[in-house]
């Protein structure tokens, strides 16, 4: 099976149950994680990951990091990534990633690993590079205008959703849904911070966290003038369908169907 795990960022580092979730599923005790860092500008972010992936209990976390593109694919970091169970993205710029990375042996070899059966996932910024098209910056607000978000390409993980983070903190509706109008072939993942949107063979969301994931689905948009509007004007949308889901639900991208966690009566 593969698996994205995609978090909106400011993880509870006083009580990381993202953080054991992700090794949780890389392998428990016998994960071998890989964390990539070069998205923060902070230089021990690396080394906070995968000390705290070791307090927990993981068989290894050895920290990927280069500054340069010319040296990102060295045999080395090839082989460290053919033998891990978990690659991590932490926080910071998503466009760095997508430099650095875009187009080198490493990004080719991040995504085999991913095809055969490695955890992917990543924070913040490290949620953002998952997706072929990805949001590299905007505005906040929750009315969709022309000119509130700018697009690059991702590495590509996934084709089908479109991530944004730090989601209900920001504000960012209005973008995410701007995103999905203009390829509403796309499912537009809106995460809250501390909290995750696990995400199996490209179609099954499972919400893990504190927060909730934002589905913003535009296959069923029945009109709407995203090509049209320019000087920052607003966007209308018609039949667009948007779920929130908390801790346990999910969501199908085949079958559209979005699911509450069964709770018991107060």
């Amino acid at each position: 099976m593969r698996t994205l795990m995609a978090i909106g960022g400011a993880i509870d580092q006083e009580n990381p149950t993202l953080v054991a979730e992700f090794l949780r599923r890389a392998g428990g005790e016998q994960a071998r994680l890989v964390v990539l860092p070069q998205a923060s500008d902070q230089v021990e972010t690396g080394g906070i990951y995968a000390n705290q992936f070791l307090r927990l209990g993981a068989r290894e976390a050895k920290i990927l990091d280069f500054q340069q593109r010319d040296q990102a694919g060295t045999p080395e970091q090839i082989e460290m990534i053919r033998c891990a169970s978990g690659i991590f993205f932490t926080g910071g710029t998503q466009m760095r990633l997508s430099v650095l990375i875009g187009g080198t042996p490493l990004e080719e070899e991040l995504l085999a690993a991913y095809q055969r059966g490695c955890l992917v996932g990543g924070t913040s910024a490290g949620a953002a590079i998952l997706s072929k098209t990805m949001i590299a910056y905007g505005h906040g607000g929750s009315t969709p205008r022309e000119h509130i978000v700018q697009f690059i390409p991702g590495l590509g993980f996934t084709d089908r959703f479109i991530f944004d983070q730090h989601f209900r903190k920001r504000n960012r509706l209005g973008r995410l849904i701007y995103a999905v109008a203009t390829y509403p072939g796309a499912v537009g993942v809106g995460i809250d911070e501390n909290t995750a949107a696990i995400v199996e063979d490209d179609d099954r969301i499972s919400v893990y966290g504190s927060g909730a994931v934002t589905i913003v689905d535009g296959r069923q948009i029945t009109a709407t003038d995203v090509a049209e509007v320019g000087s920052r004007g607003t966007v209308a949308v018609a039949g667009l369908i948007v779920h929130v889901l908390t801790d346990q639900g999910t969501y199908q991208r085949q079958a559209r169907i979005a699911r509450l966690p069964d709770r018991p009566p107060r």
